[in-house]
């Protein structure tokens, strides 16, 4: 049903002038007739009473005018309802993150923004990176917080915000804790406690190991960090952690010890090529804005 021609009935209902009711819908007399006539086909009744150039609703027109007006109200709550949901959803921004995300200083941008910006809700929710990229193609969230290993899509776009490197994560009384710098070979006999494959770290751990020379034992992979580091301080094995992370830890029963050789790890915040809400948009801008602010 053409909710046009319901609106053109309760009007002249209130009119009963064929006349005003065209001025009040900006249209023709001829058009108004039309209109009406072609929903009294379609309804199968007379909804107008038509002697002696006035109009008055039939007993079918009495029917039906509640009706009309119900549907014409329940269209325009729906049309408010609708707007209201793609206001807020342009001031919302759905972000993906590794779990250690406050461990980097790019989560204080987050946080200075939303102080600038109360107006838009941030909702963020911590993933494997592994799942970062899919989530983010397959439109569960507009932008991802995430480590990038040498990763190129053209369907993406990047800002780098800081780098970050591999550390090695030792026992207090372990016979390298105090050195300076270290090379990877001298680990090559020990037990190795690292994050799995699905926190995108893994494989560079494997590498590095390689480039140093020997696969690793690994006694230990999972997902927790903070797992891992009570771990080592356990004695239980040594770990090849992201400096950042493992400096987010503040305990004396454990050293991070630098490595002479390194991969290269940037922190970005990626989302799709293409048209994004106000809120993305604004938050892209600010992070653009004050990335110099972020120490590598």
């Amino acid at each position: 049903m053409d909710l046009h021609k319901l609106q053109i009935f309760v009007d002249l209902s209130k009119t009963l002038n064929y006349t005003d009711t065209a001025n009040n819908l900006f249209t023709t007399q001829g058009n108004i007739s039309k209109q009406i006539l072609a929903l009294e086909k379609e309804l199968d009744v007379s909804l107008f009473k038509r002697a002696h150039r006035k109009i008055e609703l039939t007993q079918q027109g009495e029917i039906v005018l509640p009706y009309a007006r119900e549907i014409l109200t329940k269209y325009s709550e729906m049309t408010i309802k609708l707007a209201d949901f793609q206001d807020a959803k342009n001031l919302t921004i759905e972000m993906h993150t590794i779990p250690t995300m406050p461990s980097y200083v790019s989560f204080n941008l987050i946080t200075k923004f939303l102080q600038q910006h109360p107006e838009v809700h941030m909702q963020l929710k911590e993933e494997e990176s592994y799942n970062l990229v899919n989530s983010l193609k397959s439109g569960l969230c507009e932008i991802i917080f995430a480590r990038m290993f040498d990763f190129d899509d053209s369907d993406l776009e990047y800002i780098e915000m800081e780098d970050d490197d591999f550390v090695a994560v030792l026992p207090k009384n372990h016979p390298f804790a105090n050195e300076e710098i270290l090379d990877l070979k001298k680990l090559k006999k020990e037990r190795f406690l690292i994050l799995g494959p699905s926190t995108n770290l893994y494989d560079p751990v494997i590498k590095l190991c390689q480039m140093a020379g020997f696969k690793p034992d690994i006694s230990y992979q999972g997902t927790r960090v903070d797992l891992i580091m009570q771990m080592v301080q356990n004695n239980m094995g040594i770990s090849l952690m992201m400096k950042k992370t493992a400096q987010n830890f503040d305990s004396k029963e454990f050293s991070i010890v630098p490595l002479t050789t390194n991969i290269a790890n940037k922190l970005c915040f990626v989302r799709k090529k293409g048209q994004h809400s106000s809120a993305n948009n604004m938050f892209w801008k600010y992070v653009k804005m004050h990335m110099k602010d972020i120490g590598g």
